[in-house]
This record gives structure tokens, sequence and C-alpha cells, in this order.
């Protein structure tokens, strides 16, 4: 392990603590209330972040081990984020923050196994227009870290 796989793992791990604690702590008056600009219930949009993990780790996974990035569409991706919304509308908290662990230690461990070499490999990506990026910046960007951030604040918006 590397002081960057490291410092990214511990990042993603302190974006995971933050967000358990608050989903912890909103109302349950508030936990089935649509918010937000996701325009779902804080409980779709809290297992969102705590399920997404394995789509995550399709685009990190492949750009590391040196595969094409997964080729799906904006509408791709929306269907499927939209989908699981409906299906997870008032999902229970326990059950968000079990899969929240339980992913985010997955996710944390696999970060630890990358070599800086593997956090430098590049691939284009289909959702950036065939732009090309890095494993690190999936990674810190919208992929990973700043997408349980970036639904972190609009939860936290509404709690």
């Amino acid at each position: 392990m590397g002081q960057r796989t490291s410092a990214l793992a511990d990042q993603f791990e302190q974006a995971i603590a933050e967000f358990a604690t608050t989903i912890e702590a909103v109302p349950e008056d508030k936990w089935a209330a649509a918010h937000g600009p996701e325009g779902w219930t804080v409980a779709a949009t809290a297992q969102h972040v705590s399920g997404q993990f394995p789509q995550e780790m399709e685009y990190i996974t492949a750009i590391a081990e040196g595969r094409p990035l997964p080729s799906y569409s904006w509408d791709d991706i929306n269907g499927k984020n939209d989908g699981r919304a409906a299906k997870n509308s008032a999902v229970s908290k326990d059950d968000v923050l079990q899969e929240l662990r339980e992913g985010g230690a997955s996710t944390a461990t696999y970060l630890r196994s990358l070599s800086d070499d593997q956090l430098d490999r590049t691939g284009k990506l289909a959702l950036a227009g065939g732009a090309t990026v890095n494993t690190q910046a999936l990674i810190e960007g919208g992929v990973l870290i700043d997408h349980v951030k970036g639904h972190l604040a609009s939860i936290r918006a509404t709690a």
C-alpha cells in the first residue's frame, strides 16, 4: 500500500463515516420525505449511495486493471438510479447503514491494494464525452468520494 492509496482510502472512509453519522441523525419524519435535487426520499438517496459501490467499482476496477471503462450512457445511469430510488423509497436506516458499512469496507480495502501505477492508469470515460481520466480522478471525483459527499450535502440540507 502506497501513501497515495492510503490517503484516498482514508478520504473515502471519512466520507462514509460522515454519511453514516448524518443518516443516523435523520429524524423519522424526514427519512420518508422527498427532498433535494434528486427528487427522491431521503431513504432512497441514502440507499443510492450505500448500494452504488458495485457500479462505481466497475469503473474503478476497469481502469485500474487496464480494461476499457463501461460504456453506459447518462440515460442508462439515470434509468438505473430512478428504478432503484422507486424500489428503495422506504428502505430502513438499519439496512442502509449495514450496506454502507459493508460496501464501504470492501471498497476501502480495494483502494488500499492499488499501486501508484494503477492510480495513474488512464481510460476514456463515455459519461464525460470520452475524456481521458485516470483511476485517481475517478476515485476522488463524482464516481466515488465526491459522489458520497454530494449526496451527503443534499441530505444535510433536508434533515
